[in-house]
């Protein structure tokens, strides 16, 4: 039955029973009631049963369950269940309830007639302010929430109040007007609105006192009973609200002691409070519960521009929609600017609105000829920081990456980290910062945007030159100390002091931590060197991937490898500075060749020993003789590689360089088994290994034990070379050296199946595959082909399967 299935006959019986009814409970003293067994008729049907076929309509399109519902509307399973049977009558409050949990605007108090409106306090008027509600796209989430809190504070009357918090620009106000339209009814004293202008370009924050007047002026009260002091209107305010069901909107607010008058003492009464700033005194002092209003996740951003530009322009640029939300930050004005935009210009293609936004100048992108703008949003909030506080904003604009702790924001401001975590704090109370993770902070693109345009405008040149060494040198520097306990013998570069003002760094990074670091930071790493690069910082641009060297060729983050490294050689030689060229020149050969990038890699390396021999640097000719050589292996030149590394080993034993010669010793090992002779091979790969485990270089044993187990393979001693890989394996596993693992499980692969266990080789050369796949590692294809091979096997191999098989890794 749908509500236009009641005649409007139907409607004046239903409200004369319900007037009967009301007039019966006032006269046994109760304002509310609830009459069972009366069935006065309509055309011969139950008019509770019309009310009760509908409730049941509406819960089973709610898809919600008796109990479901009841949750919601503190009524009993029973309760609900009589009322749907007809065998109980729906009463005024029980409508209205209902109407609130199933969000049906008011169907069934429709339906009751004037009977589900009580007139309240008798001679009180009933406000009801709230403004005219804009169309919610998305936000379930946040309304079951609401819903959710809401239930809360009816089971505690003593904490009515809801403290919905977020960023400027994401919705709170609408948010908080569209929820309170669905439970007015449950208010039958009235509404009251106002929009506190705590973050407003035309205006103050509205004083507590004038707006308590005008809240009493709107109950009635005649201005001449209005007490002329804050605290006794507060006083008359709550006596007026006593023993009432009201809801308080109070918009936008500025602070704690802004709407604590303002709150009434009232059990059944609800104060619903938006603002940008997290309101944690509210919830301290006054129990609220609070709501944290987030960005617009990709689906709901999506669902926005359709609602305004249509959805067949939009699934037709499905991925320009996509980016032009996630330039947005998921802000529905933001969305709905751009929304509006292309709506306006017709021939304006959502790919090139996309592009328009991935430009330095988004925010004058996101103007309109409104009131409102994404700038003009962020400008109200940050017009009410205090100096410290809008310094650290606008100087994290020049922040280089996309996360920052409180050490990288304090090397910007140069200020003490203790200090910059306090501001911090408070830039996230206000939602100009985002809490992502323990000590890990970050902004939004337009806030990030607003931020940059804001340093620009107030901070002079000098004062954006020196944030932005202090912070480059902060990387730099934190990246040096993580680098040590990667490889402790490993020569580095000497740095420069960091400037003044940059916090110390850690005072030591266990292993794991080193790793964890570099991981975490990798992004802000990458963003930092070119940061160096921009602003004429040549030397950390070209330190820094260099310090990261073994990360790089542990964890083989090959985007991140070119990239620094591409970056830091043309400030090299952008500065003259030979070395620096020559030793970012020597690693990324080292990156082209572990790609298959043969041509590149010995273009690189070539320059790299020509310099080097030309300023007699023999200890960098000593690295650069012997990446030549290990590229001459990949390309089968076995007796040109054993050259280039015995000249690697001469040199590193001249600069009394330990590492360095045991690296040597391993390559030169390696060509020798590639020139068939074994013998020769495990001598240096011997002594080798000695030098690495003196040195407690998990690395290089691994590296040592992995040629040593290839050199028994080679001389088809597999079960020998088995043991090597097994402890090659451990090694590589215990610092974490996946690409080493799957080097080592393809070796292993070959001797299982040499000696017939196919089962094991397929089993090692499927964890190597999973890797070099999860390292986009060209080396993928091969093993691919080898185990599509091993599928396909010959009859030898497959007599071999039928026995017992294990994998020896």
């Amino acid at each position: 039955m749908g509500r236009d299935d009641i005649s409007s006959t139907s409607r004046e019986n239903i409200r004369d029973y319900f007037s009967v009814g009301t007039a019966w409970g006032m006269q046994k003293g109760g304002g509310v009631f609830e009459l069972e067994g009366i069935t006065n008729r309509v055309g011969g049907k139950p008019v509770a049963g019309a009310v009760a076929v509908e409730l049941r309509r509406l819960r089973e399109a709610a898809k919600l369950s008796l109990r479901e519902l009841a949750e919601r509307t503190h009524y009993s399973v029973g309760h609900i269940s009589n009322v749907e049977h007809g065998t109980k009558p729906m009463t005024p409050d029980f409508a209205i309830a209902c109407d609130s949990a199933l969000r049906t605007h008011g169907r069934l108090a429709e339906l009751l007639g004037d009977g589900a409106r009580k007139p309240g306090r008798r001679g009180a008027m009933r406000p009801a302010q709230l403004p005219q509600v804009r169309p919610l796209v998305g936000r379930e989430g946040a309304l079951r929430l609401l819903d959710e809190q809401f239930a809360e504070s009816m089971e505690d009357p003593s904490a009515g109040v809801i403290a919905i918090d977020g960023p400027a620009g994401v919705g709170k106000t609408t948010l908080a007007v569209a929820w309170a339209h669905l439970v007015k009814d449950r208010f039958p004293d009235g509404v009251f609105f106002v929009d506190l202008h705590g973050h407003a370009p035309e205006a103050a924050p509205l004083d507590p006192g004038q707006v308590l007047e005008d809240f009493l002026r709107a109950q009635g009260v005649q201005p001449a009973d209005i007490p002329a002091d804050l605290e006794r209107r507060a006083a008359r305010w709550r006596t007026t609200l006593d023993g009432t069901k009201t809801l308080v909107v109070l918009d936008n607010a500025a602070s704690d002691r802004q709407v604590r008058p303002l709150i009434p003492a009232a059990e059944c009464c609800l104060v619903l409070v938006t603002s940008r700033r997290r309101l944690s005194g509210l919830a301290i002092r006054d129990g609220a519960r609070r709501v944290t209003v987030e960005p617009l996740p990709p689906t709901e951003g999506l669902a926005l521009l359709r609602a305004v530009v249509g959805g067949a322009r939009v699934d037709n640029e499905l991925d320009a929609a996509g980016e032009i939300t996630r330039f947005c930050g998921g802000l529905p004005l933001a969305v709905r600017i751009a929304a509006e935009h292309v709506s306006t210009h017709p021939h304006l293609s959502l790919e090139a609105l996309a592009a328009e936004l991935s430009s330095a100048d988004k925010l004058s992108v996101l103007s309109s000829h409104g009131d409102e703008t994404v700038r003009g949003v962020f400008s109200w909030t940050y017009q009410s920081l205090n100096g410290d506080e809008a310094r650290l904003f606008r100087t994290l604009g020049l922040h280089p990456g996309p996360t920052w702790t409180p050490e990288a924001a304090a090397a910007l401001l140069n200020a003490p980290v203790s200090q910059v975590r306090q501001l911090i704090d408070r830039l996230v109370a206000i939602h100009f910062a985002e809490e992502i993770g323990p000590n890990r902070y970050r902004q939004h693109d337009l806030l990030k945007a607003y931020a940059v345009e804001r340093a620009v405008i107030e901070e002079v040149d000098d004062e954006r030159a020196a944030a932005n060494r202090r912070v480059v040198d902060w990387y730099l520097h934190t990246a040096y100390r993580a680098a040590r306990p990667l490889s402790p013998y490993q020569r580095y570069p000497a740095l420069d002091p960091p400037a003044a003002g940059v916090p110390d760094q850690p005072a030591a990074f266990t292993y794991d931590e080193a790793l964890t670091w570099y991981e975490t930071e990798l992004a802000n790493l990458v963003a930092a060197g070119q940061r160096a690069a921009d602003v004429g910082l040549h030397a950390q641009a070209w330190q820094l991937p260099v310090v990261m060297w073994n990360f790089f060729h542990l964890r083989k983050r090959w985007s991140a490898r070119i990239s620094t490294h591409t970056v830091g050689l043309a400030a090299a030689k952008a500065s003259g500075d030979r070395r620096g060229t020559a030793w970012v020149a020597n690693n990324l050969a080292m990156a082209h060749r572990e790609l298959g990038q043969f041509d590149l890699a010995r273009a690189q390396v070539s320059l790299a020993l020509r310099l080097r021999q030309e300023d007699s640097d023999e200890w960098g000719q000593a690295w650069s003789n012997l990446n030549l050589g290990f590229l001459e292996v990949d390309l089968g030149h076995a007796d040109r590689a054993a050259e280039l590394h015995s000249t690697a080993v001469r040199l590193f034993q001249l600069a009394a360089d330990d590492y360095g010669t045991a690296c040597g010793l391993a390559a030169l090992g390696d060509a020798h088994r590639m020139l068939g002779d074994s013998a020769h091979a495990l001598t240096h790969l011997d002594q080798a290994l000695e030098l690495m485990r003196r040195g407690g270089d998990r690395y290089g044993e691994g590296y040592c034990l992995a040629k040593m187990g290839a050199t028994y393979q080679a001389m088809g001693l597999h079960d020998d070379a088995l043991r090597q890989f097994d402890q090659a394996l451990e090694a590589r596993a215990e610092i974490g050296d996946r690409w080493g693992q799957a080097e080592v499980l393809v070796a292993a692969g070959h001797s299982h199946l040499a000696v017939g266990d196919t089962g094991a080789a397929s089993a090692a050369w499927q964890q190597a595959l999973a890797i070099f796949d999860e390292l986009d590692d060209p080396r993928a294809a091969t093993v691919r082909s080898q185990l599509e091979a091993l599928s396909v096997p010959s009859p030898r191999q497959e007599v071999q399967r039928s026995g017992p098989s294990s994998v020896h890794l």
